[in-house]
């Protein structure tokens, strides 16, 4: 399983959201001056997010995009769908008889770590990634004494 950078802009553009929930829908040209995020590709992202239901597209004055629930009832492993498809372990194809059942062992090793990594992308929620950004690790940063 490999994530791309689509997955980035999308992360971006939903704590961008979440961030100015209580201002209303945030329109793409204020996403993409904000984060610098190149427009064409803003806008297939923006497209993706809307159909997979993340998303929801506000049109005429004061329109923009707002997220369509709770950013606790997001989960990653929705948005990395929604911009990437469904995950697949990697299956590697023995090219000799003789060492089929070593492929066989290294493709069960590729489903087990997809199979976990889908679990870890399902228990984190938008929010979460937001609370990441507001504070690493939970905390303020503490000054040293020298």
């Amino acid at each position: 399983m490999q994530l791309t950078r689509s997955v980035s802009y999308a992360i971006g553009i939903l704590l961008n959201v979440e961030r100015a929930r209580s201002a209303g829908p945030v329109t793409a040209t204020k996403i993409a001056r904000r984060d610098q995020f190149p427009p064409r590709f803003l806008y297939r992202v923006l497209r993706r997010l809307v159909d997979a239901g993340i998303l929801t597209g506000v049109s005429g004055p004061g329109g923009g995009y707002a997220l369509a629930r709770p950013a606790k009832k997001i989960s990653l492993a929705e948005i990395v769908e929604a911009v990437e498809g469904p995950q697949e372990a990697t299956v590697l194809e023995p090219v000799a008889a003789f060492h089929a059942p070593a492929i066989k062992r290294i493709n069960l090793l590729c489903e087990q770590n997809a199979a976990a990594f889908r679990r870890a992308l399902k228990s984190t929620s938008l929010a979460q990634l937001g609370a990441a950004r507001r504070s690493p690790q939970g905390r303020r940063p503490t000054k040293r004494k020298r």
